[in-house]
C-alpha cells in the first residue's frame, strides 16, 4: 500500500520525501518484528481477532504491516470540530492552522503575591472562559489540572468544569474507560440524545502512550469506549529524546509513530472511519535537570516532521506549541 506525497510544499520541511518513506518502512518494522506493549484484556482480543500477534505472558503485540496501513487508511483526512454553539465549529484537515489551549499544568503563578501553588477546578473554570473569549483559539483543551477535586473524581470534575465556562470544542482527559463512559454520558445529556452527540460531537477525548512502545490499560479503554460512540479521539506521544526514546531525532520519531499508530489502529478496529488526531508533544530530554523542555528547538523540528506524517499519511494531526 503506497501513500502519496503531496506536490504543494508548504511551511519548513525537517525531511525530504525519502525521509518520510524510510521512517515509515522502519515503523513498519518496528511494530512488526518487535511490537508494542499493549495492556488490556478487550484491545489485545480486539487486536488478536484482527490477525496480530499477541503474547499474553508478556502483552507485546506484533502488527502486519497491511493491517496498520489499512488503519491509516480508514482514518478521515479531515473532520469538523464543533462547538456547542454552531459560530465556534472548525475544520481540521482543511489545509488551515487551528489552535487550543496547552494542557495539563500542576501550578499556578499569582501575579498579586508572587506565590507557587497547585491548581484548583476554579482556576480550571477561569480559564476556560478566557479561553471562550478569545476568538483567535479554536478549541480547548484542559488547562490545568483540578487537584482540589477527589482523585477518582477528577476527570469528572474537569469535564463539569469545562462544559459550564466555554462552548467551544473541549479535549478532555479521561484516565479509564469507566470514566470516559461517564464523561460520554455526560456529553449525551448536554446534547440530548447519542445521536445527536455523534452527528455533532463537541468534545474530544485524549489520551497519551507510554514511551516507549506501551499503550496501558486505561488508555486502550479509553481507545475503546471513544471509537464505540463515535466521537474524536487524540492519541498524543510525548516522548523524550535520549531518555524515554532513542537519542537520534529519527529513531525517536520511529518509536513514537508505533506508539500512534498502535492506537489508531485499535480506534479504526472498533469503528472503521473514526475521526482521530495523530497528536505529538515529543521534545528532547534536559540531560542536568531531567526535564521536558517543551522550548527546545527540537520540540519544533518534532512538530514539522508531524505535519509531514499528516500530509503523507492523510491524517489530522496535533503539535504541542512552543
Amino acid at each position: 500500500m503506497a501513500f502519496q506525497m503531496s506536490k504543494e510544499k508548504r511551511g519548513y520541511h525537517i525531511l525530504r520525501d525519502e525521509g518520510v518513506i524510510e521512517i515509515h518502512n522502519a515503523t513498519m518494522e518496528l511494530m512488526a518484528d518487535y511490537g508494542v506493549r499493549i495492556f488490556g484484556k478487550e484491545a489485545k482480543e480486539i487486536y488478536e481477532k484482527a490477525g496480530c500477534t499477541v503474547d499474553w505472558e508478556t502483552d507485546m503485540v506484533r502488527f502486519p504491516r497491511e493491517l496498520v496501513e489499512w488503519a491509516i487508511e480508514q482514518a478521515p483526512g479531515s473532520f469538523t470540530m464543533c462547538g456547542r454553539d454552531p459560530k465556534d465549529d472548525f475544520v481540521l484537515g482543511d489545509g488551515t492552522v487551528s489552535y487550543t489551549s496547552f494542557g495539563t499544568g500542576l501550578q499556578m503563578y499569582e501575579l498579586e503575591t508572587g506565590e507557587i501553588r497547585d491548581t484548583t477546578t476554579k482556576d480550571l473554570e477561569d480559564f476556560a472562559r478566557f479561553v471562550d473569549a478569545i476568538p483567535e483559539i479554536n478549541a480547548f483543551t484542559t488547562a490545568v489540572a483540578a487537584q482540589d477535586a477527589p482523585g477518582k473524581l477528577k476527570d469528572f470534575y474537569e469535564a463539569e468544569a469545562i462544559f459550564k465556562n466555554t462552548t467551544k470544542h473541549a479535549i478532555l482527559d479521561a484516565e479509564n474507560g469507566h470514566n470516559a463512559r461517564a464523561i460520554i454520558e455526560m456529553g449525551i445529556a448536554i446534547a440530548g440524545s447519542e445521536e445527536k452527540l455523534r452527528e455533532r460531537p463537541f468534545f474530544t477525548l485524549c489520551m497519551c502512550p507510554n514511551s516507549p512502545l506501551e499503550i496501558h490499560a486505561g488508555a486502550s479503554e479509553v481507545i475503546i469506549e471513544t471509537a464505540k460512540a463515535g466521537l474524536p479521539i487524540s492519541i498524543l506521544s510525548m516522548g523524550l529524546t535520549g531518555g524515554t526514546t532513542p537519542a537520534t531525532l529519527a529513531g525517536t520519531f520511529v518509536v513514537t509513530n508505533a506508539e500512534i499508530l498502535a492506537g489508531i489502529t485499535l480506534a479504526q478496529l472498533v469503528h472503521p472511519g473514526n475521526p482521530v488526531i495523530y497528536g505529538s508533544s515529543t521534545t528532547v530530554m534536559d540531560m542536568r535537570r531531567a526535564t521536558s523542555p517543551v522550548g527546545a528547538p527540537e520540540h519544533g523540528m518534532f512538530g514539522a516532521m508531524v505535519a509531514q506524517f499528516g500530509d503523507y499519511y492523510d491524517i489530522v494531526t496535533k503539535v504541542g506549541g512552543t
